[in-house]
């Protein structure tokens, strides 16, 4: 019942997820769930799915990205890094696989990059994206309010937008999200800007 989703714009990405935790049957546990983490100083990975999974991936990843700077001295771009995700989530089909669905957000010198990525392997660069439960609701919505070359206050009406869509449709009592805008300057957390009503 997660739901993470990002829109792409003109010089930044906006990355946003819900922070509902959900048994396997009929009960919320917490409120406090967070599904996106750092991967490095320009870019975060999202991810929804089983709940070891959508936690114990995004620490797999970054360790070994970390392992890979120690080995090389350079970090791998966001194009590298979706590869290397890729990479990780098909190898793991036929041995462990990972049941957690991602995208992967960053901003490089040649501006920002957004990537849908499946527990199969499949991965997509788009310019908007959502995983989870929540994107049977917000892929019409996205498709309908997003334009080429959005600005900052665009991007976030388009995530208002979004979390408001969730909060009247969806059957799960969605109360705060974790909202970070990625941008050459590095990632910020702007969470309290959407959640402020609460």
């Amino acid at each position: 019942m997660d739901c993470v989703f990002a829109v792409q714009g003109s010089d930044y990405i906006l990355l946003a997820g819900d922070r509902a935790a959900v048994s396997n049957s009929i009960i919320k546990l917490q409120d406090t769930d967070h599904k996106i983490s750092k991967l490095a100083a320009n870019q975060m990975i999202a991810c929804v799915g089983e709940a070891y999974d959508k936690k114990n991936f995004p620490k797999l990843i970054r360790a070994n990205m970390e392992y890979y700077y120690f080995q090389n001295g350079q970090r791998l771009t966001t194009d590298e890094a979706a590869a290397y995700i890729r990479k990780e989530l098909a190898e793991g089909i036929r041995s462990s696989p990972h049941q957690c669905n991602c995208l992967v957000a960053g901003y490089d010198v040649d501006g920002p990059k957004l990537y849908w990525l499946d527990y199969l392997g499949s991965c997509a660069k788009l310019l908007k994206a959502a995983q989870g439960y929540g994107a049977y609701f917000l892929y019409g919505l996205m498709d309908n309010f997003y334009k080429k070359d959005l600005n900052l206050a665009e991007g976030e009406d388009i995530i208002k937008k979004c979390i408001n869509e969730l909060k009247t449709r969806f059957s799960i009592n969605m109360v705060d999200f974790d909202v970070f805008k990625i941008t050459k300057d590095g990632i910020e957390d702007i969470s309290k800007k959407f959640n402020k009503d609460n």
